[in-house]
């Protein structure tokens, strides 16, 4: 099975060996998470007591929630000066009284997973490393923090990205884990086709694993380059040496950059001036599109020129493909929906039950929850969501090949 994933076989961290590779200033902050961790799951093993109730799965684990707490209490100022006043000062005073002296407890898995993914292994640890770790739920939590959105000046979207935008300029913003794909070609195939101007045209039907691919050609590409995959901020107007129009054009759209739309815009100019740039050999400009044959169709329409890009097609996935592909996409469904899930549940699902799971699920560009993409995953993915699982490791090791896969994505071969 050619799945590939960067968590493949990549061990995750344990709570000590990050502890180890702290900084001063960032050693301060883990043992703080830590404590917060150990109040957390007394709590809930507390609350465990009470009928018909029990710990989260997770509270016996290090999570996210705790080094934002950790934050908050200890060094708030790391937050910008949005995060600030009113809220933030009470939030800082009951979380700095709770810091106490803590025992060791393990890493949350889907958070562990973007450690062994996103930071190099033995790297040192400062405090800008622990914030690029926190996953984007946890950063909408903070956002909330914002006084402007406490009193309803603002939304929250619009507090997430005062906050987003405040991390992101000092570089403190992580990428989240990659989702899964298939090789269909090798690597140097895909290398051969990102030299070449224009660029090419994924085509192929939904849930055929075209968005999966295409966010991972930024990892062949020259670190010279830059990628933008539907990337529609900032721009301005159209160079006069193109002869479409459009109202604005994104910065994506630029000399020297990679283009990567999965989602079509309906701009008939805009889609004419873009291929016009990608058609000057001086800009050195290349755009990738991502369509079922009846888009390409009606983008060619719009935009003649596109007939001289090259089709690259996908076929569908088949069966034996489908639920190897879906297993692989646990470390980035938890870490993108801070949930933890259980896909192993997938198991005993006929291919057309996964088929239409995977068409009413794109799990790709759900850092917004208010798009709706993060309520339309929650729901397809209802009965996975868990909070205590009822899979058995039975299930799995009946399909070596999977129970395989399933250990490399663990990094740790326990779950």
């Amino acid at each position: 099975m050619h799945v590939h994933h960067p968590a493949f076989g990549v061990p995750s961290p344990t709570v000590p060996e990050i502890r180890a590779r702290c900084e001063s200033d960032a050693h301060r902050l883990w043992d703080a998470a830590v404590s917060l961790a150990c109040w957390r799951a007394a709590q809930e093993e507390a609350l465990a007591a009470a009928p018909f109730s029990g710990p989260h799965p997770g509270a016996g684990a290090v999570e996210p929630g705790d080094l934002a707490r950790a934050i908050v209490a200890l060094h708030p100022e790391l937050l910008g000066p949005t995060v600030a006043g009113a809220p933030l000062d009470r939030a800082h005073a009951i979380w700095r009284q709770r810091i106490a002296e803590a025992s060791d407890l393990p890493l949350a898995y889907s958070w562990g997973r973007r450690w062994a993914t996103c930071e190099a292994a033995g790297a040192s640890v400062d405090p800008g490393v622990l914030l690029r770790s926190l996953p984007d739920p946890t950063l909408w939590a903070l956002s909330a923090l914002d006084p402007r959105y406490a009193e309803g000046l603002i939304t929250a979207r619009e507090a997430y990205c005062a906050l987003f935008d405040q991390l992101g300029a000092r570089g403190h913003v992580g990428l989240a884990v990659e989702p899964a794909w298939l090789e269909r070609e090798p690597d140097a195939v895909w290398r051969e086709r990102l030299v070449h101007a224009p660029g090419f045209a994924l085509v192929g039907e939904a849930c055929s694993g075209r968005r999966a691919l295409i966010r991972q050609l930024r990892r062949l590409l020259p670190q010279a380059r830059g990628v933008n995959v539907d990337n529609w901020h900032g721009g301005g107007s159209p160079d006069p040496r193109y002869r479409a129009r459009p109202d604005a054009v994104p910065a994506s759209i630029a000399p020297g950059l990679v283009c990567a739309w999965t989602r079509v815009p309906n701009d008939p100019a805009l889609l004419r001036y873009a291929a016009e740039m990608a058609l000057d050999s001086d800009a050195a400009f290349q755009l990738i599109l991502v369509a079922t044959e009846a888009a390409w169709a009606r983008l060619r329409e719009m935009a003649p020129d596109l007939a001289r890009w090259p089709v690259v097609p996908m076929p569908p996935l088949t069966d034996d493909e489908l639920l190897p592909i879906w297993l692989c996409q646990r470390p980035y469904i938890e870490d993108v929906l801070g949930e933890r899930i259980d896909l192993r549940r997938l198991l005993p699902l006929p291919p057309d039950r996964l088929r239409r799971l995977l068409a009413a699920v794109d799990p790709h560009d759900l850092t917004i929850p208010e798009h709706g993409h993060a309520v339309r995953l929650r729901e397809a993915l209802g009965e996975l969501l868990c909070e205590r699982s009822r899979a058995t490791r039975r299930e799995i090791r009946e399909h070596p090949e999977l129970a395989a896969l399933d250990a490399g994505l663990s990094g740790d071969g326990s779950r």
